[in-house]
């Protein structure tokens, strides 16, 4: 009997996956899709919300226990997490990284692998670290044959999502970082995305997944979400950027992560 399709997400912080994956593992694991996640830190230097208890000592504990929470809300139970502290990533030894990020692929055997895009979404310093060690891990990776051979895509923002984020962020009175921000999203060109996931249907599943990350709901990205529903239309589709195997010219766009198994 084949092995289930399994779709892993390996990140830097808790929440990330939540972003970037609730709105494909709430469509896929339903039909039989398994999901995996590997994430690097446990957002130790996250910011702390008003009334959730935690602390600086604790915030580490406290954050794991969400992303376990979110990744429940949409059938995920695979959940790791590396050992490395928020802020510190790209400083850390890179091979290490790479090795521990190999070590997950090979326990979990995904047949489809998701970082965010190589600028990090938001030019975190830690996103862009995870980004490049996930793109080696999956070069060793693939070199094994597999019963399946497996994909690679990059999440990211398309820059004309991301001028409506902060058109809305505007209109509701709420000021995003700009892209003069260390953190500032500057977003991905529109031209670049091969993959656009119409997740309508499970919008408000995902939204609920954002918010069992508790501690930080005072971001102003979640309070943005939060204000008149303002998450239908973040989490209305999600957009990637298949790397392997190359798309080619005259590909048609896709519209799962696992279209190309007959699984979508």
């Amino acid at each position: 009997m084949a092995r289930p399709l399994t779709l892993a997400g390996v990140f830097a912080h808790p929440d990330d996956e939540t972003w970037s994956l609730a709105g494909s593992f709430a469509l896929l694991v339903p039909k039989g899709v398994r999901g995996a996640v590997w994430t690097a830190t446990r957002g130790q230097a996250g910011e702390i919300a008003e009334g959730t208890g935690a602390t600086r000592e604790t915030l580490a504990e406290v954050r794991e226990t969400e992303e376990r929470a979110a990744m429940a809300v949409v059938g995920v139970d695979r959940v790791e997490f590396g050992e490395l502290s928020d802020g510190q990533v790209e400083a850390a030894d890179r091979d290490a990284l790479t090795a521990d990020v190999h070590r997950f692929l090979e326990r979990e055997q995904p047949d489809v692998v998701v970082t965010m895009e190589p600028g990090g979404v938001t030019a975190h310093p830690d996103h862009m670290a995870v980004s490049a060690a996930v793109q080696a891990a999956f070069g060793a990776y693939v070199a094994t044959p597999r019963e399946r051979e497996p994909r690679f895509y990059y999440w990211g923002v398309p820059v004309s999502e991301m001028s409506s984020w902060r058109e809305l962020g505007r209109a509701s009175g709420y000021e995003l970082p700009g892209e003069d921000d260390p953190y500032g999203g500057r977003g991905t060109p529109d031209e670049q995305f091969t993959c656009t996931v119409d997740t309508t249907a499970v919008a408000e599943q995902a939204w609920r997944a954002l918010c069992r990350h508790r501690t930080q709901s005072g971001d102003v990205w979640y309070r943005l979400l939060g204000d008149q529903d303002n998450w239908r239309s973040v989490f209305s589709r999600s957009r990637f950027i298949r790397v392997h195997p190359a798309p080619r010219p005259g590909d048609p766009p896709e519209t799962s992560l696992v279209e190309a198994f007959g699984n979508g």
